[in-house]
């Protein structure tokens, strides 16, 4: 087994019960102010968009949770961005996001009046590249500069030319484009993959923006990092690439108001 298709490989392993690893590892069904909704930062809603992924990544801090499909989300959303005028940005989350049909796709855009960014969390570009098409394109088009498309990109082998492709024609629509990782033990954690990983994403037009420590949710310890050896393989990837190509190290603490950025001093 490759070490990026470690990712979605079960394992016996995740059925250890290991003391710290539990259900809700973020605090999500707390920061939830709708079903379906969440608030955990200023100026910022997240949305369960949907319940489906194109992949099932073992690691996932969500894997736990209950997965369904919320009726009128986009309704609901709509009413609260209308009465709570601090929101500067709607992130739809899941699940995938890019899951959903183009109409209901259209829906989630029609509730988010201009000029709220809107931010994309998808897997698509590398897990199901077929889903993006000319229809999809031309919805996205429509959001310009308001789109910020988070790809899910762990291992610098899950690019390839259809991931360029579709990094391109985002780009050329106006989208700014960023890569969030998680440090996996066994599949990126030494600092030669993450080098390569943030060269081969910028290649493709996307920047490094966050390097996960991994969330403590119940069945995913094999594949944490010990925090000293992350701390090591971060200092050496710091040392290895220019500082635009260094994505930020961050851990997510329950009931914090952002990310909690990990120091290596």
């Amino acid at each position: 087994m490759t070490r990026c298709k470690k990712q979605f490989e079960f394992s016996e392993k995740e059925n250890a019960k290991i003391r710290g690893f539990i259900k809700d590892p973020v605090g999500d069904k707390k920061a939830e102010i709708e079903s379906g909704i969440l608030q955990k930062y200023k100026g910022r809603l997240l949305v369960m968009a949907s319940d489906k992924c194109a992949v099932q990544c073992r690691f996932c801090f969500r894997k736990n949770m209950q997965k369904k499909s919320i009726q009128n989300l986009p309704e609901k959303l709509h009413k609260i961005l209308k009465k709570d005028k601090s929101i500067k940005e709607v992130i739809l989350s899941g699940g995938d996001p890019l899951m959903l049909s183009n109409s209901k796709l259209q829906a989630f855009f029609n509730a988010i009046p201009k000029p709220l960014k809107i931010r994309i969390h998808s897997r698509i570009a590398t897990a199901l590249p077929s889903r993006f098409t000319p229809a999809l394109q031309r919805l996205l088009k429509q959001l310009g500069n308001r789109l910020i498309f988070v790809a899910h990109v762990n291992h610098p082998d899950e690019l390839n030319k259809k991931s360029e492709k579709i990094f391109l024609c985002l780009s050329k629509n106006g989208a700014t484009l960023l890569n969030q990782s998680v440090l996996l033990k066994d599949i990126n954690n030494n600092a030669k993959i993450l080098a390569e990983l943030s060269e081969k994403l910028f290649s493709q037009r996307v920047l490094p923006y966050y390097l996960h420590q991994l969330d403590r949710a119940k069945g995913v310890a094999h594949f944490e990092v010990p925090i000293k050896e992350a701390k090591e393989i971060f200092k050496e990837l710091k040392e290895t690439l220019p500082g635009y190509l260094v994505p930020r190290f961050v851990k997510e603490v329950k009931g914090k108001k952002s990310k909690v950025w990990i120091s290596t001093f």
